[in-house]
């Protein structure tokens, strides 16, 4: 599997800043779930921007089944981070550790399909 090392550091990443969220300590400026998926988001939002199998996705496969499935996990975190920066009453998504464990999983299971990429795009 190509790219074990940047997914390896992806969960690890994740895996920290849920812990940090959830522990009710003060880690850098993140000092609740709430702080943590606001940090977790920006974060995911960032790799997605930086990482190149993205637009490789996109460009060479816009209707391709996993390309649908990340446009689909990546509205889900955009709008559990949304939520949580704006405090929008949405159910579910307005509880701080719920939203955490969304956004969490929106990035593990995005951070999978970018792992397809060599078997979709040529």
């Amino acid at each position: 599997m190509k790219g074990i090392g940047i997914l390896a550091a992806e969960w690890l990443m994740t895996g920290l800043i849920v812990y940090a969220g959830l522990s009710g300590r003060q880690i850098l400026f993140i000092n609740g779930p709430r702080t943590a998926v606001i940090t977790l988001g920006t974060i995911g939002f960032a790799m997605c921007m930086i990482m190149p199998t993205i637009g490789k996705f996109i460009s060479n496969a816009p209707a391709h089944p996993l390309t649908i499935m990340g446009y689909l996990f990546g509205t889900i975190a955009l709008l559990t981070t949304a939520a949580q920066i704006f405090r929008w009453k949405i159910p579910i998504l307005y509880d701080p550790q719920i939203a955490l464990f969304v956004v969490a999983g929106c990035i593990v299971i995005k951070s999978i399909i970018g792992r397809f990429a060599p078997f979709i795009v040529k």
